[in-house]
């Protein structure tokens, strides 16, 4: 910078705080000079637009020019770091990428190893202090008895179940922002899945109990002698549900090598890719989950054998409960079309007076919630009775994807509801598929259980010139039951064959 324009500055700044410049003068200064300072001068022009909406302490590095994120660098460092263990790239993340990464971010790298040694001893303090005898066969529950825990059948199966899924992984990263952003985006895109109550699996395998027969309130009269016999004792019914860690993995490919310039350019589109997919699938895996791998039979696919690593194959879901386990909480509309009556009908079918369990009228309204395809979701708003998102008020709670309200309940569209044949099952010729239906569910008559967040690999093909990336999370699905046996679920029901 030259003197003379120190010199200007200076005068100029003299004379503002004089008061002998006036706002219309300074304007006009500012006005005159801005064209000419950003002009040719596209280093400053970049970092003044990209330096806005994320963090401070990226700005003007070339990660903020690219428009990432703090969840995009350690997106970015964790594939590279990942890339340069297996020898996919030989130099893994730059100076620059490390050193940004150590600045901005909390993560740590954790041994797997270490990771390892962390799910034995869940694994141990599960089986030593949540496991009950009742639970397990004569043999191993005379086992138990001994204090000898780890020699049982069950705990040797749990723990080769752990050997299988969980050998040979390398390191792992911990409190990533990435991946808690990551779920965070799931929860906002997801329909159903964001719905119900989660919780932590300590084991690839754990029981909830379940509340059964409701102990009975007895009428007495006082006791007044030393001899007067005890009142009569009730029982508190119980009973456990069992859920199981499945493994789901989402595999991505591109071409070209796993260099930085190459790849942290895909960083969001990478991660926007895995968000939606989480979201869905998450969805259908709890909505459309059905075992059955056979040639027919299968809600998703009736006329076909289903390919072994569809996700729908990890556990029954809750289409599934009205459809094949409780055959009584479902209506068929055969054609007609869908009424205000008949989705009111649902609600009714999902007392169970027996034990005294009322999921259709539950005391928060949020709790029932009403799932349709989006073709039955846009034919029910225009029912009379039906009340639209537009008449809620500005002030109205509107859950993700809600369309309406079912008298005091939420109505959701969601893609994962498909069209289906007749039956409500789903055929391998879509052209059979023309008819809508609603499943109304009690959100806290199902649980999801966390075994594994995410965790996150990549592979070199160099055979063809490829390398792919692997999203791998296990979750497991509870669904409540007084009785213990899915013929007893009685938290959702299923109206289906309605024209839409």
């Amino acid at each position: 910078m030259s003197e003379e324009l120190i010199q200007e500055i200076t005068d100029r700044l003299n004379a503002i705080q004089e008061g002998q410049l006036s706002e219309e003068r300074i304007r006009e200064i500012v006005t005159e000079s801005l064209p000419g300072l950003l002009e040719g001068n596209e280093e400053f022009v970049r970092r003044m637009r990209f330096g806005q909406g994320g963090s401070e302490r990226l700005v003007g590095s070339q990660y903020a020019r690219w428009g990432l994120s703090v969840a995009d660098v350690e997106f970015a460092y964790h594939i590279l770091t990942e890339a340069q263990r297996i020898g996919v790239s030989k130099r893994g993340p730059s100076q620059e990428l490390r050193n940004t990464f150590r600045a901005i971010s909390e993560a740590y790298f954790l041994p797997g190893e270490q990771a390892r040694e962390m799910d034995e001893r869940a694994l141990e303090e599960y089986f030593r202090y949540h496991v009950s005898p009742s639970w397990l066969s004569a043999e191993d529950a005379e086992a138990y008895r001994r204090g000898a825990w780890a020699e049982t059948g069950a705990y040797q199966a749990a723990r080769r179940a752990m050997d299988t899924a969980e050998s040979g992984y390398g390191s792992q990263l911990v409190g990533v922002q990435y991946v808690a952003d990551l779920w965070e985006a799931v929860r906002t895109e997801s329909r159903v899945f964001a719905l119900i109550d989660t919780f932590e699996m300590t084991a690839p395998s754990a029981y909830l109990p379940v509340e059964a027969d409701l102990p009975e309130m007895l009428f007495v009269s006082e006791n007044t002698g030393a001899t007067s016999s005890a009142y009569g004792t009730a029982k508190t019914g119980s009973n456990r549900v069992s859920v199981s860690a499945k493994k789901f993995i989402i595999h991505q490919v591109w071409s070209g090598e796993m260099e930085e310039d190459s790849i942290i350019p895909f960083i969001p589109f990478l991660r926007r890719q895995a968000m939606l997919s989480l979201a869905h699938y998450s969805d259908s895996v709890v909505v459309n989950g059905d075992t059955t791998n056979a040639g027919t039979g299968n809600i998703n696919l009736d006329d076909a054998d289903p390919a072994d690593t569809k996700h729908y194959l990890a556990f029954d879901g809750i289409r599934h409960a009205c459809l094949v386990d409780n055959t009584d909480n479902q209506e068929d509309l055969s054609g007609a079309d869908i009424t205000f009556a008949k989705l009111k009908g649902q609600q009714k079918r999902m007392l169970d007076r027996d034990y005294l369990m009322d999921w259709g009228h539950p005391t928060r309204p949020d709790d029932l919630v009403y799932v349709t395809d989006p073709e039955m979701a846009d034919k029910i708003a225009l029912l009379d009775e039906v009340i639209t998102v537009d008449k809620f008020g500005p002030q109205a709670t509107v859950l993700t994807g809600q369309v309406a309200r079912i008298g005091n309940h939420p109505l959701i569209s969601s893609i994962a509801m498909s069209l289906t044949e007749a039956d409500g099952f789903v055929s391998t010729t879509g052209s059979n598929n023309t008819l809508g239906g609603s499943l109304a569910f009690n959100r806290r008559g199902f649980k999801i259980g966390w075994r594994r967040r995410v965790k996150l690999e990549t592979e070199r093909l160099p055979g063809r010139d490829q390398t792919r990336l692997i999203y791998s999370l296990r979750l497991g699905f509870g669904r409540f039951s007084p009785t213990g046996a899915a013929s007893g679920i009685e938290a959702a029901d299923l109206v289906f064959d309605a024209l839409v």
